[in-house]
């Protein structure tokens, strides 16, 4: 048992912490541990690999969201890399499902569906959304209307390249850098507004 201690964060009760307290190695640990496992279970139900990286990125995003408005509370005995597990293949299930019914499918609110629906966390969730809107304000046009489409409107790289008229490797990259400056803006005004 004492190889465990070597582990960055020997608890998953660390790791949860450490996301909540939006440690950068806790989201690069998150990925490293689970990732590989997940993109073998997209592979083996008929995805690719860039769905797999899309589906992981936008469970891990809805995740780290629930944690922020604390929709999601860790529960002793939870492994949290199987949580995230769980996020993206929602994500990834709710995408064949719209697919097949050529509509758009909501986002998974919870893997633990507990009714805490209470006027606090309402008020948490509306501050975090508030800070969202102004980081994503920051954003330049083209870079807010990308981060729109694939998170919100949930298209796939796919079709924000043929929009943008660009190959889907460099809607990828630009993705990516896109949503590294919205998290960079939002942490500045979250760090403003004391969140």
């Amino acid at each position: 048992m004492q190889h465990q201690n070597l582990r960055p964060y020997p608890t998953d009760q660390d790791l949860y912490t450490a996301l909540r307290q939006r440690d950068e190695r806790a989201y690069q640990h998150l990925y490293t541990e689970t990732f590989p496992s997940f993109r073998y279970w997209m592979l083996n139900n008929s995805a690719s690999e860039m769905d797999a990286e899309d589906a992981f990125q936008k469970g891990m995003l809805s995740f780290l969201l629930n944690i922020e408005t604390g929709k999601y509370q860790y529960q002793p005995g939870t492994r949290v890399t199987t949580v995230i597990f769980e996020y993206g293949k929602r994500v990834w299930l709710t995408e064949l499902k719209s697919a097949r019914l050529r509509m758009h499918g909501a986002m998974p609110e919870v893997i633990d569906v507990a009714d805490t629906a209470d006027v606090v966390e309402d008020l948490e969730r509306q501050e975090v959304v508030n800070t969202v809107r102004k980081s994503l304000g920051q954003l330049k046009d083209d870079c807010r209307q990308l981060i729109e489409w694939f998170y919100v409107d949930e298209l796939s790289l796919r079709e924000i390249a043929e929009r943008l008229g660009m190959k889907e490797s460099s809607a990828r990259s630009k993705r990516y850098s896109c949503a590294e400056k919205l998290k960079a803006f939002y942490q500045e005004t979250a760090h403003r507004q004391g969140l």
